[in-house]
């Protein structure tokens, strides 16, 4: 789990590192049955919305990197820990926003398009999409950071758990 959100990580940081040219990590509320009609409202009907992007993800990075403009370090913290070096900052937070919204995993009503998360390899599981939505609060631009950083910091437990029990 951790190569695949690691890979799309690093797939991000690469397509940033070609559009700019030459703490440690929060945890996730466990799943809560109680808020499961709260979680489904915050999900996309797969009917409604579109299945695969028509943009690669290095596009979307460089369109999104236009208006939120986002350095390179950022993604590597990111894709190190799980979150942002200060996520204070509203603008790394809205990059994030356009990106998953330029990909079609967050719709223009900020619901998550689960589908797309996991044909892109961006969340492991459909587990994982439905717990993390509890993390979803705050403005449109939190909500989507607050989503990715669930996802990443449960492929960084889950890969160091994997990690240890292989030694």
């Amino acid at each position: 789990m951790q190569q695949r959100s690691g890979a799309l990580v690093g797939a991000l940081l690469l397509a940033l590192a070609i559009a700019l040219g030459p703490g440690g990590a929060l945890a996730c509320s466990m799943l809560n049955n109680d808020n499961a009609e709260q979680r489904g409202a915050l999900l996309a009907d797969p009917a409604s919305v579109k299945k695969m992007p028509d943009i690669s993800m290095q596009d979307a990075v460089a369109e999104c990197n236009r208006s939120f403009v986002i350095q390179p370090d950022y993604l590597a913290e990111l894709n190190e820990t799980g979150s942002f070096p200060d996520e204070t900052d509203r603008i790394p937070l809205c990059f994030i926003r356009c990106y998953l919204q330029t990909l079609g995993i967050l719709t223009e009503e900020e619901k998550v398009n689960k589908d797309v998360a996991l044909a892109l390899n961006w969340a492991s599981s459909s587990e994982t999409v439905d717990e993390c939505l509890d993390e979803m609060t705050g403005s449109p631009c939190e909500k989507a950071y607050y989503l990715t950083r669930c996802v990443m910091t449960r492929a960084l437990v889950d890969g160091k758990s994997k990690n240890n029990k292989r030694k």
